[in-house]
């Protein structure tokens, strides 16, 4: 199905997106086609994004342990160094495809008319980035699903990783167990060296969670209660950002710092505009290399789930 796509911000036009007899795009059009990507996704343009020359790319961090200085004794070597960790993750490309058949009828009975295949453009590029969060959140290599195996996403990540920190979610939730119960144990979770600066922090969770959220909010005579019921914003607790995303299950809640989720988009994307006579329809097919998601810093995540 094609992606509602602001035709205003239409930087995507089907010169972007083919050549003669199809291929590489050239830099520009890249550019074009992943700006234009990640703006029209959330939860990639919150997240940080890498743009890889490579197949793999190695993501390096760098923390400093605290209570690190000492005193200075003359003419003697210290005793003891800075504590401090450099964790290493690496990106990994896998080749994944879109594929899309337009038909003729289709392209001269639109309402945009001379506008539709570009419309078509931005829905793809749209779309493409729709699928690369979706995957980046939910993937799993052991899946049967088609979509899902095509690479490990952040929530089996979390799961199987012995550095992240999990909490259990209660057999049953109501709107106020979120701002009672989950979202505290999920901070007190987190070590305090990553609660450093609160306003980097998410708490990534489905819409369901969000409006639940709110909901418990709602009963209380604040402004912030008046704030969700009207205006219906983005919200926090404890200073941490609420981070609806829609690929989110309701049974997952995930709290890390918006930088530590990272996605590689490998160049040389490469799209081909075919017109089929015998079916009277244009086959698009557009080529990616992508690692759609992963944890850089383990320990810096926390995981709640069923």
């Amino acid at each position: 199905m094609m992606s509602n796509v602001n035709l205003t911000k239409a930087v995507i036009t089907t010169g972007n997106i083919t050549a003669p007899n199809g291929g590489h795009l050239n830099p520009a059009q890249e550019n074009r086609f992943r700006e234009y990507m990640i703006d029209n996704t959330a939860f990639l343009k919150d997240i940080s994004v890498e743009t890889m020359t490579a197949p793999e790319k190695y993501i390096d961090t760098l923390t400093i342990g605290s209570r690190i200085i000492r005193e200075a004794i003359e003419g003697a070597a210290p005793t003891s160094l800075a504590d401090a960790a450099f964790p290493r993750k690496a990106l990994r490309t896998v080749k994944v495809r879109l594929a899309a058949d337009i038909t003729t009828e289709f392209a001269e009975d639109n309402i945009e008319r001379e506008r539709v295949l570009d419309h078509i453009a931005n829905s793809l590029a749209a779309q493409f980035g729709n699928d690369i969060a979706d995957l980046g959140i939910n993937g799993d290599t052991s899946s049967s699903d088609d979509f899902l195996k095509i690479a490990d996403g952040i929530i089996k990540q979390a799961k199987t990783s012995a550095d992240t920190h999990k909490t259990t979610l209660p057999g049953t939730i109501t709107n106020d167990t979120y701002k009672d119960t989950i979202f505290p144990a999920m901070i007190e979770a987190m070590p305090n060296q990553f609660k450093r600066n609160k306003s980097e922090l998410r708490f990534y969770c489905s819409s369901k969670v969000s409006e639940a959220f709110m909901l418990s909010l709602i009963n209380r005579y604040t402004v912030l209660g008046d704030n969700a019921l009207t205006n219906g914003n983005l919200i926090n607790f404890m200073g941490i950002r609420l981070f609806p995303v829609e690929y989110m299950p309701d049974d997952v809640i995930i709290l890390t710092n918006h930088n530590n989720i990272v996605t590689g988009i490998q160049r040389s994307m490469k799209v081909y505009s075919d017109f089929s006579k015998r079916k009277d329809l244009t086959e698009y097919t557009m080529y990616m290399r992508v690692d759609p998601g992963k944890i850089v810093w383990d320990d810096a995540l926390v995981i709640a789930s069923k």
